[in-house]
């Protein structure tokens, strides 16, 4: 009686064991989880890789001066990137299953700019600096060399270790559709109007918008939306059943200039894409986009304060820690 009093005993005391160190082992993953979103701040690496900035800045301005549309190809790859589970460089891994593979993905382009100016990098600094900060620096690189605002972003993430899921708007998708998905990945529809300035600086290939100049909703005719004049000026670059894949501005009042003149082309009429157009007409963003474009005054925003603040918010997506994160060595590759 008395040795299965102990058994028991030692039974109850066993599992209490059990459920203290389940308990202290779930506590210290989510710490460990959450080490790389505590750990952002602008100086991450003033002591230890100070020239890190300065190499990225460097490689990005190079490749501007060779093409001009990489500053914006960059932007959307940053885009890309933070809508697949976050801002951990997951779309610069190579592989059959990689998000480079995705649909959506086929049309990115910047990965060699990243990949040079890490390869710079770790020359110098081995094993410290990570490829999703190095992305989110020459994002902002890119901006400011496109006449944005300068902006210093907060550093300190960690590189996933496997691809993400690809989740992003479609070419067809209204503000409904948008919102949701934004709303999904931590950001809002404010967020999602401003954000979607960088279209000032954007192209889109006549086969993602063709159908609002030939058959919009199966009507047989054109989007009755669009600018009359405009219109004709994109069915001539965008001939039906053409081959889809000529380019287009998405901002033909400043192509290669990040600003707000973006918003007040929408509201011309001469948005390119479903989401241009139905922000400009919907009421929850109406005002917004109005606001943006300066023609009215209520929210007291301006397109270069607010885009700083969103783009910080969008890189502060989905980041990683230490037990799901590292930093590569080669951005392509984990380590």
């Amino acid at each position: 009686m008395g040795r299965a009093r102990e058994r028991g005993s030692a039974g109850r005391m066993g599992l209490v064991h059990l459920s203290i160190l389940w308990l202290v082992s779930w506590q210290f993953q989510e710490l460990m989880v959450g080490v790389a979103a505590q750990a952002l701040q602008t100086g991450y690496y003033d002591v230890t890789c100070p020239s890190a900035k300065l190499f990225i800045k460097n490689t990005v301005e190079q490749a501007f001066l060779l093409d001009n549309s990489i500053a914006a190809a960059i932007i959307r790859l940053l885009f890309h990137d933070c809508f697949a589970g976050g801002c951990d460089a997951s779309i610069l891994l190579d592989g059959p299953n990689s998000e480079k593979q995705a649909i959506p993905n086929l049309t990115v382009r910047g990965y060699e700019v990243i990949d040079n100016a890490k390869v710079q990098i770790e020359s110098l600094c081995p094993g410290i600096v990570s490829c999703s900060d190095t992305l989110v620096l020459a994002a902002a690189y890119s901006a400011e060399l496109l006449g944005g605002p300068a902006y210093n972003p907060a550093l300190g993430r960690l590189d996933s270790l496997t691809p993400g899921i690809v989740n992003l708007p479609a070419p067809s998708d209204g503000v409904a559709a948008t919102t949701a998905m934004f709303i999904a990945n931590g950001l809002d529809q404010t967020d999602m109007v401003i954000l979607l300035g960088a279209h000032s600086v954007g192209q889109s290939q006549c086969q993602f918008f063709s159908n609002r100049l030939y058959n919009f909703n199966n009507s047989g005719g054109p989007d009755p939306s669009l600018n009359s004049t405009y219109l004709a000026t994109l069915q001539n670059l965008c001939p039906n059943n053409g081959t889809g894949t000529t380019a287009v501005p998405l901002d033909v009042q400043s192509e290669f200039i990040l600003d707000s003149k973006y918003y007040s082309t929408i509201l011309e009429g001469k948005g390119v894409l479903t989401i241009d157009a139905d922000m400009a007409a919907n009421p929850g963003t109406r005002n917004v986009v109005s606001n943006l474009a300066g023609i009215s005054t209520d929210l007291n925003i301006t397109f270069p304060t607010v885009f700083v603040s969103s783009m910080d918010k969008l890189s502060r997506l989905g980041l990683r820690g230490l037990l799901d994160g590292e930093v590569r060595k080669i951005c392509s590759t984990v380590n």
